[in-house]
């Protein structure tokens, strides 16, 4: 019996040693034949198979552990598969070379399908922020097929070149207006206009906010208009009469006095910065009781208060520059009080 035994190996052993030498996985391969073999058959036996491909250059992950060998090792000559890594190896790039090689960069082996589209465009050179991150692929990506996605441009104008022509109000294209949308238009505003619209530079409220644009950009002038009051309420500033403007001391920036509230109510100018009139004898009177030449800002103190020259130059006669005029009354007395001296210089 164990020269039975002993015949029975020595003829396997020798079939073994002869299948080596013709082994259709070529003559280097030294994998044993067992670990994916079985006496049952030369075909792969799943239950023994113990080859651990993680090991290697490519591990068998998601869909790869469910598909036959012979799909990527088809002539069954495994070492001429050992630079056969690349998704490209194996499968056709029916992007046609505009997305690159490295498949992984959207899939996974799990499946083809892209989840996390808009995460991955964040890596490129136009992040889909705003508006962008909810518009179909192909909106920016024209191509003969859905499947290419050709470099495009990533400016504004790249894409929007026919909303910039056939915008008429404003005139775009005759007025020079900047091709760089973003200058003007929210990303996150669904529409051109209204919300979406940036006029940062020189911020729209109140009375302005719902002008046409013509009222300030006349002739179409979008690249030079000026930002200064003046420039458009010339005739608002020259017109006023209580008290008059023009020709007087009054600054031609009107946000000293006034906000963009229409109407140009209420008047914010703080007159207290300069003379308190808010409050104490002084509260409540008008412009005209003070300035009496409407002209000008110039103010008189003497003709309100009937002090006798007289006896002010005797009261005065102990200081240092005193001279019968109102400039003189605010310099000593700056808060409209008789004990109010804080500008006096007192002789030594």
């Amino acid at each position: 019996m164990r020269i039975l035994s002993f015949i029975i190996w020595s003829f396997l052993l020798y079939l073994i040693g002869t299948v080596s030498e013709e082994s259709p996985h070529g003559k280097d391969f030294k994998v044993s034949c067992n670990t994916c073999h079985s006496a049952n058959s030369w075909e792969l036996d799943k239950k023994i198979y113990s080859f651990d491909h993680s090991a290697t250059k490519m591990p068998l992950i998601g869909q790869h552990k469910e598909i036959n060998c012979k799909l990527c090792h088809q002539s069954l000559i495994f070492s001429e598969a050992k630079s056969k890594n690349q998704c490209v190896s194996c499968h056709s790039d029916i992007h046609s070379q505009t997305v690159g090689n490295n498949c992984d960069k959207c899939h996974t082996p799990e499946s083809w399908i892209v989840n996390n589209i808009t995460e991955i465009h964040h890596q490129s050179r136009f992040p889909l922020i705003g508006v962008h991150s909810m518009t179909d692929c192909q909106k920016c990506h024209k191509s003969e097929s859905l499947h290419r996605y050709d470099v495009l441009g990533v400016e504004c104008i790249d894409c929007h070149k026919e909303n910039y022509m056939a915008t008429t109000n404003p005139n775009h294209a005759t007025s020079g207006m900047s091709t760089e949308c973003s200058q003007c238009h929210n990303i996150y505003s669904l529409n051109w206009g209204g919300a979406g619209f940036n006029h940062s530079r020189f911020p729209l409220t109140l009375g302005h906010s719902n002008l046409q644009c013509s009222k300030c950009h006349v002739n179409n002038n979008y690249s030079n208009t000026s930002s200064e009051c003046y420039s458009c309420h010339q005739a608002n500033y020259n017109s006023a009469t209580n008290p008059v403007h023009s020709g007087g001391c009054y600054s031609k920036n009107c946000t000293v006095c006034h906000t963009t509230n229409p109407g140009w109510r209420p008047v914010n100018f703080n007159h207290n910065n300069f003379f308190p009139i808010s409050s104490g004898k002084h509260a409540g009177i008008s412009c005209a009781e003070c300035h009496t030449n409407p002209a000008n800002c110039s103010f008189s103190c003497i003709d309100c208060h009937e002090h006798n020259k007289a006896d002010m130059d005797n009261e005065h006669d102990d200081e240092n520059g005193y001279i019968w005029s109102s400039p003189s009354c605010y310099n000593c007395h700056p808060r409209g009080t008789a004990d109010d001296k804080s500008k006096i210089i007192r002789r030594k």
